[in-house]
């Protein structure tokens, strides 16, 4: 059984890999509109889904989330890029897996959000401007950085990933939904 992927996770999957729609579309075979449609509602074809799951995949994204079958509310849903087992030795041994130089993908989070830049700008107190400069990783403001990343947090949105000192490379960066709690089982 393949499980289909939520237009959540689609969309983050898209902001990780740097695509747009178009490109998106292109890769997998598909039409844009397919792909907006897999993106916004939770009226898609299996077809487009499975479409776009394997070329996520087979760029190194790999999607979270848990799915209770009982009741079928879903948690923890996002993606991020594949990790390695441990951190790479070598730099050589890095190419198998992606790796970033900025460890927080505030793309993916306002992607998660599916919200413009304009709306976070003004939920976050800063500019628009500052928005597409922390997601480009162009700016590393330490206080805009810190405001932007408690927005997106008090958004229930969690940040993945970990970073190696020596290379100052992050690996497994993404995002998810935070998992509830877990509730105590009396018994």
């Amino acid at each position: 059984m393949t499980t289909l992927l939520s237009a959540d996770a689609l969309r983050v999957a898209r902001a990780l890999a740097g695509l747009s729609q178009r490109d998106a579309a292109a890769k997998a075979e598909v039409t844009q509109k397919a792909v907006w449609i897999a993106e916004n509602t939770d009226q898609f074809g299996k077809s487009t889904n499975i479409k776009l799951r394997a070329l996520y995949e087979a760029l190194g994204i790999e999607f979270l989330g848990t799915i209770d079958l009982s009741t079928g509310i879903s948690a923890g849903i996002g993606a991020r890029w594949r990790m390695p087992p441990q951190l790479p030795v070598q730099h050589t041994a890095a190419s198998d897996f992606h790796s970033e130089r900025v460890g927080i993908a505030f793309g993916a989070a306002r992607a998660l959000l599916n919200k413009n830049q304009a709306h976070v700008a003004q939920r976050a107190s800063l500019g628009q401007r500052k928005i597409g400069q922390l997601e480009s990783g162009t700016s590393v403001e330490q206080s805009s950085l810190a405001r932007l990343r408690a927005f997106y947090e008090q958004e229930n949105i969690e940040f993945l990933g970990w970073g190696d000192v020596t290379s100052d490379l992050f690996y497994g960066v993404g995002v998810r939904w935070k998992q509830p709690p877990p509730t105590e089982k009396l018994g």
